[in-house]
């Protein structure tokens, strides 16, 4: 069992650094810093790891237990606190001493946490730093080995003696399995190659946008393979880039551009079939020459995506709503006509019915556009607080707006709205025609956003009470706040916008 600071658990109440702390003190009373030195003294820390900050941790938490007593001594070094092991410290320890010798605990080794993660690392990268651990290992062998001799040839403590035996044969171990994994990576032994620096699955679980953009981020070189039962394709991929395709239908293979790259974008559409990408496999025969980014090779796909099931992983439903993510990609992409207008019609408030409406397309259309914007990483969910918050504002900066009217000398007066707009010139939000033109960074937080609608806010209150005076300002001010949704007054009192 783990403690709250990631210890195991030895029994109903000891961490292991609880048991050594006890242990130790089962000698002699000893200070903090005493047990720290008697610590490496006696050479624990080559083959535990304990810190002295846990030993005071330990020493804090037993005595708090009524595991340790506390006296105060006087040395060199000013007043210490000195510990003694209490009787019922004296029976945990022997209890924890029992379930540490006959433990049934799983032997754990977090190195190998690295390796299940191998295969997400170019394989060139994998090799230099799994070499870089073997040469770590090699030295701290060459270290344990020598303290070894010298404990044996001074007749030292016997169970010392049988830690570092057990400690020199786990790291010979080590070298020798971690020196089997890199032969394995290098295809030293490819009689019993199986493939490590591989990722297969399935398509119905891995979205293959994802998959691409996974090889993308990590610089991968290799060759992925789809196979559906009848057909397969093939990307072959150098740092990442898509180089090369090829196409093997049933019967034959694809040769021509335009045959490849439609079986290619028809990848997209697959709801079956399995896939594998490894590091070891380069272009295949009759490989057709990709000239194209990663970006423009998924956004493509995604136009030949047919069915609600795949669309749905990124656009859920009408009432989602889309922001941008980022303008620095828009232009080194091919957007069609349909793209650039759903990418336009965004203002993280819009929900899909909205952009649909103003974009002159069809729902499933829009949610197509969105599903490949975003899986080229141009659009994102909208933020659900900063949706409410985005709608409060603009429900409150037009409202007042639309208040002052009946004050204005004509109809066709917008000298407010300029006003309002030059006082705020430096913020990305202006009034145009009544309506907000909120052109905000999606990348704002939510309390950097609030402070922008804020300052926006003041200045229209200010130009309004300025050019028709206090009382309509204060009177304009309460009727708005009425007239907010139900459902956005929280957020209106929350972000302190009347």
């Amino acid at each position: 069992m783990l403690s709250n600071q990631g210890e195991f658990i030895i029994g109903n109440m000891l961490t292991k650094n609880d048991l050594l702390v006890l242990g130790l003190l089962l000698d002699r009373p000893m200070h903090g810093y005493e047990l720290s030195q008697y610590v490496k003294a006696e050479g624990v820390s080559v083959w535990y790891n304990i810190s002295t900050a846990a030993i005071y941790y330990s020493l804090n938490k037993l005595h708090q237990r009524k595991m340790l007593s506390e006296t105060r001594s006087r040395g060199d070094g000013g007043e210490r606190s000195v510990y003694h092991l209490t009787s019922l410290g004296r029976e945990e320890f022997f209890k924890g001493m029992e379930s540490a010798l006959a433990s049934e605990e799983p032997m754990h080794l977090e190195y190998d946490l690295g390796i299940f993660l191998l295969n997400k690392l170019p394989q060139d990268k994998a090799l230099a730093l799994l070499e870089q651990r073997l040469d770590f290992l090699r030295v701290t062998n060459a270290e344990l080995e020598q303290a070894l001799e010298r404990e044996r040839a001074t007749e030292g403590q016997g169970l010392r003696v049988a830690i570092l035996e057990h400690s020199v044969a786990c790291s010979r171990m080590e070298i020798e399995w971690l020196s089997g994994i890199i032969r394995h990576l290098r295809a030293e032994d490819t009689e019993g190659y199986r493939g490590l620096m591989t990722l297969n699955g399935d398509v119905r679980d891995f979205h293959l946008p994802d998959l691409i953009k996974l090889i993308v981020s990590g610089k991968h070189s290799g060759l992925l393979s789809v196979n559906d039962g009848a057909s397969v394709r093939t990307l072959t991929f150098s740092e990442g880039r898509p180089v090369c395709a090829t196409s093997h239908r049933p019967g034959e293979v694809a040769l021509d551009t335009d045959s490849v790259m439609n079986d290619i974008y028809d990848l997209f559409r697959w709801q079956e079939g399995e896939f594998t990408f490894d590091q070891r496999i380069g272009a295949q025969d009759e490989c057709m020459v990709l000239d194209m980014s990663a970006e423009d090779l998924i956004l493509a796909g995604s136009r030949w995506v047919d069915n609600w099931s795949t669309i749905q992983r990124a656009v859920p439903s009408a009432n989602a709503v889309f922001e941008r993510r980022r303008d620095d990609g828009e232009c080194d992409l091919d957007l069609t006509k349909d793209e650039h207008a759903v990418l336009n019609a965004l203002d993280g408030l819009k929900d899909v019915t909205q952009v649909a409406r103003e974009s002159n397309l069809t729902e499933f259309e829009t949610s197509r556009v969105l599903y490949g914007l975003h899986a080229v990483g141009l659009v994102q969910p909208g933020d659900l607080v900063k949706i409410r918050l985005r709608r409060v504002f603009r429900e409150m900066a037009e409202l007042m707006c639309r208040g002052t009217f009946t004050h204005r000398a004509s109809p066709d007066d917008v000298s407010c709205e300029m006003e309002v707009n030059e006082r705020c010139s430096d913020l990305p939000v202006q009034l145009i025609a009544g309506r907000i033109q909120d052109l905000t960074d999606p990348r704002l937080t939510t309390e950097e956003l609030a402070e922008v609608y804020q300052r926006f806010l003041r200045e229209q209150r200010d130009v309004v009470q300025k050019r028709f005076g206090e009382d309509v300002a204060e009177k304009l001010v309460n009727q708005v706040s009425a007239q907010i949704s139900p459902g956005l007054r929280d957020a209106l009192k929350q972000y302190d916008l009347a």
